[in-house]
């Protein structure tokens, strides 16, 4: 079998998520594992790396080596076998795991096989979703990392309770943060011109004094799933945590406030109350959200200003 190859960025995009080129490497993983013959194949929501539906029944994730796909491979594994810890979860289940290819000189492709998490991404329905059904997500996602972040970490063979990773990404971004956000042009240059003096020293953004907690830090509408029942929306279950870290919690509101509550103050309420954030200091909270937000890998300012148009034509003046 051929490994999968792409040329460039752009040719890896127009392929991840064709079931036609798909189709033989997951047939083979399907055979490998016992789930061979199937019925249905279909793509799941596009996102970084290739995710296919087995029949319905379970998720066939491969992971691209062009967006650090090895890395997000060993964490998702990881969290898989922590999450076992605490059943309660609603997080898929890890059915099995392996490499399309051995390990060599060249990318091996290794994937995961889960259980699939019954419904559709909340983000697909949103609008058809009442304020209550708002509430109601903000509240289970809420319960959900109030667990979450407090997996226990010494069973954990990729992440550590220390802060020398989030000390790492935040440092890493700081040196690149004007450079980035002058690539993404979603912010007015006059702005971009000020964020070097903006941002705070990165040791002044967490309280090293403290224990930093497992995040998710995806936690967008994608990646909340359910469906309506009796007329009202039903969160299901959690997905996708290749993007896992250990740092400081506010750091897990920049995905959720925008790309979740899309800035909605009341969801972001309902959620601190039921996370156990209400009782965490609000000294410079403003100023290491926002921070944080600028610090962010991808740019968050783009679905900021699609959800609130007026506030670009504000910071304009």
């Amino acid at each position: 079998m051929q490994r999968p190859y792409f040329a460039s960025r752009e040719e890896y995009s127009r392929s991840f998520t064709s079931v036609d080129y798909w189709q033989p490497y997951i047939t083979s993983i399907c055979q490998r594992h016992n789930l061979a013959p199937y019925q249905q194949i279909r793509a799941g929501k596009a996102g970084t790396h290739p995710v296919f539906i087995i029949d319905e029944r379970y998720v066939v994730k491969l992971y691209a080596e062009l967006f650090g796909g090895g890395e997000s491979f060993r964490k998702e594994l990881d969290l898989y076998q922590l999450c076992a810890y605490a059943p309660e979860l609603p997080a898929p289940h890890l059915v099995t795991y392996g490499s399309l290819f051995a390990e060599g000189s060249e990318y091996h492709w290794p994937y995961t096989i889960s259980t699939v998490i019954p419904g559709v991404p909340i983000g697909s329905v949103l609008s058809e979703c009442s304020f209550e059904d708002k509430l109601e997500v903000a509240a289970a996602v809420g319960s959900f990392l109030h667990t979450f972040h407090r997996l226990p970490l010494e069973r954990s063979l990729m992440f550590e309770r220390s802060w020398e990773s989030f000390r790492t990404v935040l440092a890493y971004q700081h040196k690149h943060c004007s450079e980035h956000h002058r690539q993404w042009n979603a912010l007015p240059q006059h702005l971009i011109a000020q964020i070097e003096d903006y941002l705070p020293p990165v040791e002044s953004l967490f309280d090293q004094q403290t224990l930093p907690y497992l995040l998710h830090t995806d936690l967008f509408d994608d990646h909340v799933l359910g469906f309506f029942e009796h007329g009202r929306w039903r969160t299901n279950g959690i997905i996708d945590f290749g993007d896992a870290l250990v740092g400081d919690r506010l750091y897990e509101l920049i995905a959720l406030h925008i790309g979740l509550f899309h800035g909605d103050k009341r969801l972001l309420r309902a959620f601190i109350q039921t996370c156990g954030l209400a009782d965490a200091p609000e000294e410079q909270f403003v100023l290491k959200t926002m921070s944080f937000a600028l610090l962010r890998q991808f740019n968050v300012f783009q679905q900021v200003f699609a959800d609130s148009p007026e506030a670009l034509s504000l910071i304009h003046i």
